[in-house]
């Protein structure tokens, strides 16, 4: 967050396949997201995966990405990572053709030279069922709404600490 008075435009990114149950996860935060007053300069996008955030990516200094994370705790746990937690995430791949999310972004950083500067971050909440469905599970409704709020708030914190920057002599 900068708070030297110049609007820091961000880009909410809600990662995963909404017809999967839980990895539908980014999809439903950047849903609730749209009926929520944002404060300016927030944008909003689902894509399936990072790779294709470059379509969505205008100029925007900060990429927060919402996706599902394994890692063991209960389902529902939201897990936070900044920028440097975000690109050294272990790699877990199922197999050879799926890409973990850290790698997913060096190849993207390195695919377009202009992202890198981007400050990442992810919210990420442990999955209960990785499965055809297009519902999630109870846990992770409720991390939707956890979530949302926390977006809301940081969003609403850049923007009461430009407003009262810009104010500044």
């Amino acid at each position: 967050m900068s708070c030297d008075g110049r609007a820091e435009a961000v880009l909410v990114a809600g990662l995963g396949n909404p017809l999967m149950g839980d990895d539908g996860f980014g999809a439903a935060v950047v849903e609730a997201l749209g009926s929520r007053s944002l404060a300016a300069g927030v944008s909003l996008c689902t894509a399936p995966d990072v790779l294709h955030l470059s379509s969505s990516w205008r100029g925007e200094p900060r990429v927060w990405l919402v996706d599902v994370v394994v890692g063991g705790a209960r389902p529902g746990t939201i897990h936070r990572f900044d920028h440097d937690a975000v690109l050294s995430l272990p790699a877990h791949p199922a197999s050879a053709h799926h890409l973990a999310l850290a790698e997913s972004l060096r190849w993207l950083l390195h695919a377009t030279p202009a992202m890198r500067a981007v400050r990442f971050r992810l919210w990420g909440a442990e999955p209960s069922r990785l499965a055809p469905g297009d519902r999630l599970s109870r846990p992770l409704v409720a991390a939707v709404a956890s979530v949302v709020d926390e977006i809301v708030r940081e969003a609403d914190e850049s923007t009461v600490c430009r407003a009262s920057s810009a104010g500044r002599s």
